[in-house]
């Protein structure tokens, strides 16, 4: 009887252990990634494991000892289909990245159709799409501001461009792409309607900043952030604002963000980031260097949680356009 009480008690000790304290599954590590459970069908992946955390490692004098800037994947599974956004960095450091992802993303869609989309066509979210160029059953949904001069590189008869408005029906699930260029000319996010979850790349940054590279994208960002604002107010697309969770797509970016303690980016952070464009425009902003080591992107403008990565110049010539 005594064996049978310490088996039950580890057993017990064991599943507690496999769950967090927001009720989660603990992340699970599959090779050069970690998984793990926004909610029920709802997956982040990270290409980091223990052997190569995601972001920056500092030594005592303040020197940079390690770096992986881990990109962010979601994998959404309904009942019928299945969604995977973005396709995180080319894994080098691993040799079984490839496998890895086609292994944890079948484990979890279980034979369902798979459609995968971008949030925009930058390097670190597209650079694993090696995964599944070849493989016959997946769809590859380009946003075509984006992606249309480049969808070759895709299979023609597996692809097919979106635009605002197109929604991925998975049962159960419905997955809204809207459009918020400013980093890329056809960056995107993509809100899960009636789940109060909004999965945003780069678009509006994930804690270091939104990188905008050039005054005319600056302008573009400028009205795609009011953009965003009124699609989420608008009662008709069913947002509850006071629970919004943004997923960023570079999720270790949260430490320049302490003030959300364990909560998600909200409805708070873009009304803040439109406050910033407000402050830029006015050229009342907050700045300090970057210290990244590009012309372009020499400056941080900051408020409150919103950090817009931009050039110190270009932002004075946008804002004396105003005078």
């Amino acid at each position: 009887m005594k064996q049978h009480l310490l088996l039950s008690s580890a057993i017990i000790i064991a599943i507690v252990g496999m769950v967090s304290c927001t009720g989660n599954v603990k992340d699970v590590e599959v090779g050069p990634y970690t998984v793990s459970v926004i909610e029920k069908n709802v997956y982040h992946i990270q290409d980091y494991n223990t052997s190569n955390p995601a972001g920056e490692t500092f030594d005592a004098e303040g020197n940079k000892t390690h770096f992986n800037n881990c990109s962010d994947m979601y994998l959404i599974v309904g009942k019928e289909k299945a969604l995977l956004i973005d396709l995180s960095n080319n894994i080098r450091w691993a040799d079984n990245a490839a496998e890895s992802l086609r292994q944890l993303v079948a484990e979890r869609i279980e034979g369902k159709e798979l459609t995968i989309t971008f949030t925009h066509n930058h390097g670190d979210h597209v650079g694993m799409t090696h995964a599944y160029a070849e493989d016959p059953d997946v769809q590859f949904a380009l946003p075509e501001k984006d992606f249309a001069l480049m969808a070759r590189r895709f299979p023609e008869k597996q692809s097919y461009l979106i635009n605002e408005g197109h929604i991925f029906d998975l049962g159960g699930f419905e997955i809204e792409a809207i459009e918020i260029p400013g980093h890329t000319d056809g960056s995107m996010v993509f809100n899960m309607n009636g789940r109060d979850i909004l999965f945003s790349g780069d678009a509006i940054g994930s804690g270091h900043g939104v990188w905008i590279f050039n005054e005319a994208a600056f302008i573009k960002y400028a009205a795609a952030v009011p953009h965003l604002i009124s699609w989420l107010e608008d009662p008709a697309n069913g947002v509850n604002i006071e629970k919004l969770r943004i997923y960023g797509g570079h999720y270790w970016q949260r430490d320049w963000l302490p003030e959300l303690g364990d909560n998600e980016m909200g409805m708070p952070y873009v009304r803040e980031m439109q406050t910033l464009l407000d402050q830029i425009k006015a050229g009342s902003a907050a700045t300090e260097p970057s210290n990244l080591g590009r012309q372009d992107l020499d400056t941080y403008f900051r408020h409150g949680t919103a950090i817009i990565v931009w050039n110190a110049a270009q932002a004075a010539q946008y804002a004396e356009s105003f005078r």
